[in-house]
């Protein structure tokens, strides 16, 4: 077996383990990809890959707007706007996780969250610090959005992936 495919074994023993993988996804360009969901039985998804010829594994995950708060997001007068999502990129900076506002930072519709692990740095608890990481950086936002546009629940019930 390729050293890619010990390591795909031993993450799909961890996550399975846990109990929160939930399936494997064909993918040309990536020597495994595994669905997860973290925090266990919390309906939040994340993908754990390794893509070809890296010698790391990410975890991604994403976070597509509710059709309320996209709405209520891009009718904020411009300004206001503008001062929310740069209150969101600069907090964002300080964390661990990558993101990506797409399709772009003036009309987001979506942001993903990534958190690389090199193999050489690749254990169970550094695994599950990047799934932490991850989930921590969605609930910011879906908390944020919550807080300006909703109920002000701050539970991942308002999530929508």
């Amino acid at each position: 077996m390729s050293i890619s495919g010990e390591i795909g074994r031993e993450v799909k023993d961890w996550v399975t383990g846990e109990g929160i993988f939930k399936n494997e996804i064909e993918d040309e360009v990536a020597e495994w990809h595994y669905v997860v969901e973290f925090p266990l039985n919390s309906g939040q998804v994340s993908d754990i890959v390794m893509p070809k010829g890296k010698d790391m594994i990410l975890v991604v995950s994403g976070l597509v707007f509710a059709e309320e708060h996209y709405k209520a997001l891009h009718s904020l007068p411009p300004k206001k706007k503008k001062e929310v999502i740069f209150r969101w990129k600069m907090d964002l900076l300080f964390r661990n996780a990558e993101f990506r506002m797409l399709p772009d930072d003036t009309s987001i519709q979506r942001i993903d969250f990534s958190m690389p692990v090199y193999l050489e740095e690749l254990t169970k608890s550094r695994l599950f610090e990047a799934l932490r990481e991850v989930f921590k950086c969605k609930l910011y936002i879906i908390w944020q959005l919550n807080h300006l546009f909703g109920d002000g629940k701050t539970g991942v019930e308002a999530m929508y992936l």
